[in-house]
């Protein structure tokens, strides 16, 4: 929900600036001409009109990544002032247990003083017996016992509503930081919403191209993102029982453990006897993964990562689609759902992976046995 609201309103944002709305000119594209025109449309451009389409797309991807920066960290300061709330909350009720805490001791104070030490000897000489006297030496001794426990208590107390004042100003502090990032997203947004105005205006008579061709680029990246969620959530399960047979495996014993190695064609095997999953094809370069979707002109690039001794992650670093160069933060809106995870516990029991290499043409892993 939350990438559909970012994209909501930077959509409505860059409709703005645009003037003549270059999103519904998209969708109007999209539905009076096929994929292939699309495609089309995209791969005849000249080398000039591609580099000025790329740079207004950046400039859009960097505008609707400041927007999500912005929306994440007003949402950290409406967080922020919950606690501070609660924190002021609880000061003010540990300040009330504090006082009246005090007040109970005030009287206990008063009454010890009217006595005086005296009467306190005058209450134990006034004893009949000896049992008489033990019970009266008792009384007194929890008379100072409690009035111990009170003082005990009330420093407590004390030093509780010391330590939350602590954790106030900390809060406070905090939330000044993060309205001054707040300030700066927005001054910085605004800056890049100017520079894309007067990008488009300088184009002059070609304008109205330039946002129909961004636009269309921009519907197809929200269609992408989608594509990408779905395939997350299958990708996970592709090593099943049966289709990484073990002849599929190059598996080598050495000190470290055991070196399992598989190869690019044996992946991709796998990836395309899954048909939930759209047409992806694997290359393994030395410490560099590429995942390219030929039919969606989509390659990102990145590397596993251990996750938890039996599931690797494919962290993507960079990416471009048609060519076009693929920012952080669109590339982070991608995986908003879920990361490519594959969990190859099928073909390791009860071992796990001590180390990963990706090299030319091939996946190496080192499996740690575990005997027990």
């Amino acid at each position: 929900m939350q990438r559909g609201r970012y994209r909501v309103k930077v959509l409505v944002l860059v409709g703005l600036i645009l003037m003549n709305t270059i999103f519904i000119s998209a969708e109007k594209a999209v539905e009076e001409d096929s994929i292939e025109d699309i495609e089309g449309k995209l791969f005849d451009i000249s080398e000039e009109e591609r580099e000025i389409l790329g740079l207004l797309f950046t400039q859009v991807q960097e505008i609707e990544e400041l927007e999500r920066q912005k929306e994440s960290i007003q949402l950290d300061i409406e967080n922020m002032k919950k606690v501070i709330e609660n924190l002021e909350d609880r000061i003010e009720e540990e300040t009330k247990n504090y006082e009246d805490k005090l007040d109970i001791l005030k009287e206990v104070l008063r009454s010890y003083q009217r006595m005086g030490p005296i009467s306190y000897i005058q209450v134990i000489l006034d004893a009949d017996n000896i049992t008489s006297l033990l019970r009266r030496v008792n009384i007194l001794r929890d008379l100072t016992k409690n009035t111990g426990e009170l003082l005990d208590f009330i420093q407590q107390i004390r030093d509780e509503l010391t330590a939350e004042k602590m954790n106030l100003d900390e809060k406070l502090n905090l939330l000044q930081e993060k309205e001054g990032d707040l300030a700066k997203t927005l001054e910085e947004r605004e800056s890049k919403i100017k520079e894309l105005e007067a990008h488009l205006a300088s184009l002059n008579e070609n304008r109205q191209y330039y946002e129909e061709q961004l636009g269309i680029i921009l519907k197809m990246i929200e269609d992408l993102t989608l594509l990408i969620q779905n395939a997350t959530k299958e990708f996970t399960h592709i090593i099943r029982g049966g289709n990484l047979p073990e002849e599929e495996l190059e598996l080598k014993l050495n000190l470290e453990g055991i070196k399992a190695i598989i190869y690019e064609d044996t992946f991709n095997k796998i990836l395309q006897s899954n048909d939930n999953l759209p047409h992806i094809i694997i290359h393994f370069h030395q410490d560099l993964i590429e995942m390219e979707f030929p039919e969606e002109n989509l390659l990102l690039k990145g590397n596993f990562l251990i996750l938890d001794g039996q599931t690797l992650q494919l962290q993507v670093e960079e990416g471009n689609f048609y060519g076009f160069l693929l920012n952080r933060g669109t590339i982070d809106r991608f995986f908003e759902e879920g990361y490519f995870l594959l969990d190859i516990s099928p073909i390791l029991g009860k071992n796990g992976i001590k180390s990963i290499k990706v090299m030319e043409g091939y996946l190496e892993l080192t499996v740690e046995i575990n005997m027990f």
